[in-house]
């Protein structure tokens, strides 16, 4: 028995052997893949100026591909800042327009309760009028 993790497992050697042997004969039948490689003729210069020249001409349109993608994505980004100012803007403003309306409601509350007791104030003197 062997233990791993504070868990013991028994291990059968004998499974284990075949699962070696069939591991290997999985191995075994697979064929090395074929490569074919181009051979190029030598030159003298590590490379010549035609070269020099392609290869120079292909690094620019790589660079000037990534420098399109990140201004597309500059651009896209501030319209999505653009987005972001806006609706932070109009929930500002609601928010805005909730505490005004509060407040309204507040004050004509308020007011109300003023009428209310001034109601009662009068309905108590009339009572006491009659009295």
């Amino acid at each position: 028995m062997t233990e791993m993790n504070g868990f013991q497992h028994a291990v059968d050697l004998d499974d284990a052997d075949e699962l070696a042997r069939r591991d290997l004969e999985r191995l075994a039948g697979h064929e090395p893949s074929i490569q074919v490689q181009e051979s190029l003729m030598p030159s003298a210069l590590p490379f010549d100026q035609k070269a020099h020249d392609i290869m120079l001409k292909g690094i620019d349109q790589v660079a000037a591909d990534w420098v399109g993608q990140l201004e597309h994505s500059r651009q896209n980004s501030k319209q999505v800042e653009q987005l972001v100012l806006e609706r932070a803007a109009k929930v500002k403003a609601d928010i805005t327009a909730l505490y005004l309306l509060g407040s309204a409601a507040q004050a004509e509350a308020k007011r109300g309760d003023e009428i209310n007791q001034r109601l009662a104030s009068e309905l108590d003197r009339l009572s006491e009028y009659r009295a």
